[in-house]
């Protein structure tokens, strides 16, 4: 379902690479890289659209997942997306509440509206979305992060390098 997640490019992109993934997952960390330089690529053909797939062992792991919806109601997922994922090292290792105290502090260097932000953490707003991603994701098989769909077809990928392969193929179709 293509009308779900957080979207970069066009909805008429001829290639549609869908993520699921955990912001507070190493191997995520380790596949932003092949994201962005596809992202920067090939911006007028693919369209990019991340789904949350918070995993259990990850004490922040839906706590992030929040903070960058939040961030999303106000305009600046992708922005708080990179920042996190750029600060994942620092904000792994910390207790709830200090890293409660960093994300605010990565919000309010985004120029986003810290009460807002609090509040969303606090009542955990976008639960719902949020499992919802999640339950998609296990309806479709995925059972690790990252896990990406081009075109619909779930990767099985040796390398993140084979992405771009794969999104270049259907580039060629």
């Amino acid at each position: 379902d293509y009308s779900r997640g957080q979207k970069i490019g066009s909805d008429s992109a001829k290639v549609k690479v869908v993520e699921f993934s955990d912001l507070e997952c190493p191997a995520c960390l380790s596949a932003e890289p092949v994201v962005k330089k596809l992202k920067s690529t090939y911006s007028d053909q693919v369209q990019f659209i991340y789904r949350h797939f918070p995993l259990t062992q990850h004490i922040h792991s839906r706590q992030v997942a929040t903070l960058a919806e939040a961030a999303g109601a106000q305009g600046k997922f992708w922005e708080m997306h990179d920042k996190l994922f750029d600060t994942q090292t620092q904000w792994t290792i910390l207790s709830k509440d200090d890293a409660t105290v960093f994300f605010l502090t990565l919000a309010k260097n985004l120029g986003l509206d810290e009460n807002k932000i609090k509040q969303d953490l606090e009542g955990d707003v976008y639960k719902s979305k949020i499992d919802d991603d999640l339950a998609e994701g296990q309806r479709l098989g995925v059972n690790s992060t990252p896990t990406f769909f081009v075109n619909g077809y779930k990767l099985n990928l040796e390398s993140f390098d084979d992405l771009n392969t794969a999104v270049v193929q259907e580039l060629k179709k």
